[in-house]
């Protein structure tokens, strides 16, 4: 609000110093025609209303100017501040501000030194710019003594409005260092601790320790779902321990399906599980290779169906199960 009041106080002065002469003689203009036609004998409100309406019009059209432009700069200020909001928070009641004790608080906190500093701070400032302007033109000021009051008149206006527009100058920039170092401490106070981040970042994204723990328990639960499968599995094509594939197929289907599959650890334990369930590994690394990019429950690539077509018609020499499904014979 500081930088609002500097803007429109410099931006008031600013153009008084600009048209202060046309507009002076226009509102000095209205005051001698209305003023000069009044009569002592007949003062009554319509007398009143004819003298001062009729020429009321040009006067506004007088301080118009000045009054839309300084106006404006008030308000183009509180817009690059904040922008263009529109808020009912300030006309509803607030009774904590009548509590005696707050007040209090806020009388003696380091916001009002903080003030107070400023307050201090401005009337050094206008001050010293005063002193500066009347330096100046000491001279000519002792020297109105012996002007006629017309001259001596526009010399005081003159000093009086250089005063103005040179201490709201720098009220001016005052307002705006204040403003950058508000600006900058209000963005440290919003500004949220690692702690907070954290906090946000569980509310937004959930707990990393739980999410953690859904995915570990997801892996088992499919791994358990697919060592169950296994045990339908007709052949686990290997390499011989980094990958292994285990295939299954019946008569009605198209061709072999993954039922599991892994690598490294997890071959080893596809094999050994396999092994304990009596069903054939055969090692072909090319083929285990090959096979292993197909997702689970998937049939294999058609340009592979000739390589386990062939695997599974030799294991089928020494598997009664197996042979059956490829004959199509029933059990």
């Amino acid at each position: 609000m500081e930088l609002v009041s500097a803007v429109l106080l410099f931006t008031g002065f600013l153009l008084l110093s600009m048209f202060n002469i046309r507009t002076g003689e226009g509102i000095s203009a209205y005051f001698t025609t209305v003023f000069g036609q009044i009569s002592t004998e007949d003062f009554s409100q319509v007398k009143v209303e004819q003298l001062f309406m009729p020429h009321l019009k040009q006067l506004l059209l007088t301080v118009a100017p000045f009054l839309l432009i300084t106006s404006g700069a008030a308000i183009l200020a509180n817009l690059l501040q904040v922008g263009l909001h529109f808020s009912t928070q300030p006309l509803s009641p607030n009774f904590g501000k009548l509590d005696p004790l707050k007040g209090f608080s806020r009388l003696v906190g380091m916001r009002s030194l903080i003030e107070l500093g400023k307050g201090v701070l401005k009337l050094v400032l206008i001050g010293m710019v005063a002193f500066g302007v009347l330096g100046a033109v000491i001279p000519r000021v002792m020297a109105s003594m012996y002007m006629d009051p017309v001259t001596a008149l526009n010399l005081g206006v003159a000093t009086g409005l250089r005063i103005g527009l040179f201490s709201s100058a720098a009220l001016l920039v005052l307002a705006l260092l204040d403003y950058m170092y508000q600006r900058f401490e209000f963005e440290k106070s919003i500004r949220m601790s690692k702690e907070e981040i954290k906090q946000e970042y569980k509310s937004q994204e959930g707990d990393p320790m739980i999410k953690r723990r859904l995915r570990e328990m997801g892996r088992k639960i499919a791994m358990s779902r697919m060592f169950d499968a296994i045990k339908e599995a007709d052949a686990v094509i290997v390499n011989p321990t980094h990958y292994a594939v285990a295939l299954q197929y019946e008569a009605d289907w198209p061709a072999p399906k993954v039922v599991a599959k892994g690598k490294d650890y997890t071959a080893l334990r596809i094999i050994r599980y396999a092994e304990s369930l009596a069903i054939p590994v055969y090692q072909q690394p090319e083929l285990a290779r090959a096979l292993y990019p197909t997702r689970l429950e998937d049939y294999i690539p058609a340009a592979l169906f000739a390589a386990v077509a062939k695997i599974l018609a030799q294991l089928a020499k020494s598997d009664e199960r197996l042979k059956r499904k490829l004959t199509g014979k029933a059990g």
